[in-house]
């Protein structure tokens, strides 16, 4: 699932996208839940409207996993110790 959100970020047309989503879940509403507000809270900015705003519309349960998501981006990237 993070793959069809990654490929898609900056799309302005993100039904097709959304309905991927939907199908890669099945029947598991946490889990899109979970990864429509994680997408949100991480990646919501002017370029990523589109999809952010659509997910956050049209998937019920989204808003405490917003918040873990701005949480994680606030972290800054991790990686190997620099000099």
């Amino acid at each position: 699932m993070s793959a069809v959100v990654t490929r898609n970020l900056r799309t302005d047309d993100p039904v097709p996208v959304l309905d991927e989503l939907r199908r890669l879940a099945g029947n598991d509403r946490e889990l899109l839940a979970e990864v429509c507000g994680l997408v949100i809270g991480y990646y919501r900015d002017d370029r990523c409207a589109a999809l952010c705003d659509l997910l956050g519309t049209e998937v019920e349960g989204v808003a405490p996993w917003i918040q873990i998501g701005r949480e994680r981006r606030s972290r800054g990237n991790h990686g190997a110790p620099r000099d």
